[in-house]
């Protein structure tokens, strides 16, 4: 072969990859299952971006592509471009966000989407673009955190889970938590609870109802004690590296997409909430009602008296609890 046309072979060699480097799917991440809430908005998330643009995208559930808790990382080194986070992961690098983790702050859906109107958020977004490289799109309602019991047992206030095991997701802020709710808390991987259940290597887990029937949970407890300590959002979120390299249309189809998919995760999640009670009654589960006011004054107590609560911006806590509901997010409200 001659010099010109090795220089040819080479040129078109060049052409191709930096063709098929542009025609890469974006790949989106979650650890929830095919059916869970997050799965189906992700997916939704990709299909609209796929229906409004020349972009691909690849959705990988379960946790196949990054395990939980990592996904931070993997979306600040580019290696994904899409997944959720919550607040807890981000307080791990950026510990003020600590305070949106903390139980009995926020109250429901509308409240979150309060939140989400607010000129709080547009400033903790911009420290989390500006700290972790990551691009927080929206926030949804993921459910809220109740108390689901291996054994059925009489539970009034945290003293009466005392010397039972809790499974908490594994970070500071959740292993706070788990002591708020009186019992030792056990960090378990969310792909492994179900047998930790089964196994009785915990007495207990915390999950909003939506996750633990999706999967089935219910199979391997018998007690749900409607705590409902903590209301749980998440974050679609961006590569800050890889969302740069994409043209402001793409940019704008993208942040569209995200908006669309989670109102929808956030109705889906109402929704289910409102029938899934019923459901797992009629699968033999018995659901109790605690002293929820003692359970919200032992779980304040321990987070506000926290060396965490010293990274909380003074007067936080008190203005994201009182915020007022505008009307366009009444309509989500609980009750």
């Amino acid at each position: 072969m001659n010099r010109l046309s090795i220089v040819a072979a080479t040129a078109l060699a060049v052409a191709f990859a930096a063709g098929t480097a542009d025609a890469a799917a974006l790949k989106f991440s979650t650890v929830g299952k095919p059916s869970d809430p997050d799965a189906v908005a992700m997916r939704a998330w990709a299909q609209y971006i796929e229906d409004n643009s020349d972009l691909e995208v690849d959705v990988f559930d379960s946790a196949a592509l990054v395990e939980q808790g990592k996904q931070g990382q993997a979306l600040a080194r580019g290696t994904i471009d899409g997944a959720y986070m919550a607040p807890a992961w981000i307080a791990e690098q950026l510990p003020a966000w600590g305070i949106l983790a903390t139980p009995y702050l926020l109250t429901g859906p509308d409240h979150i989407c309060a939140f989400r109107m607010s000129d709080m958020w547009d400033e903790m977004v911009s420290d989390v673009e500006d700290g972790m490289d990551l691009v927080l799109l929206d926030a949804a309602y993921q459910g809220t955190r109740t108390l689901n019991l291996r054994s059925k047992k009489d539970v009034q206030t945290p003293e009466d889970m005392k010397g039972m095991s809790i499974r908490v997701v594994p970070s500071p802020l959740n292993i706070l938590m788990g002591e708020g709710l009186g019992g030792n808390p056990t960090p378990v991987p969310f792909s492994e609870l179900y047998l930790a259940l089964q196994t009785g290597t915990v007495d207990a887990q915390e999950n909003p109802l939506t996750l633990i029937y999706s999967n089935k949970f219910y199979e391997v407890t018998d007690q749900i004690v409607n705590t409902k300590h903590k209301v749980l959002m998440q974050f679609p979120a961006f590569s800050k590296r890889n969302w740069e390299k994409l043209s402001e249309a793409d940019q704008k189809v993208v942040l569209e997409g995200a908006h669309e998919a989670m109102t929808a995760y956030t109705k889906n999640v109402m929704e289910q909430e409102a029938s899934l009670q019923a459901e797992m009654e009629k699968a033999g589960m018995t659901f109790t009602d605690p002293d929820r006011e003692a359970f919200r004054s032992a779980m304040l107590d321990k987070f506000q008296s926290s060396d965490l609560a010293a990274d909380w911006k003074d007067g936080m806590f008190d203005k994201i609890g009182g915020l007022e509901i505008p009307a366009e997010c009444a309509e989500l409200s609980t009750n």
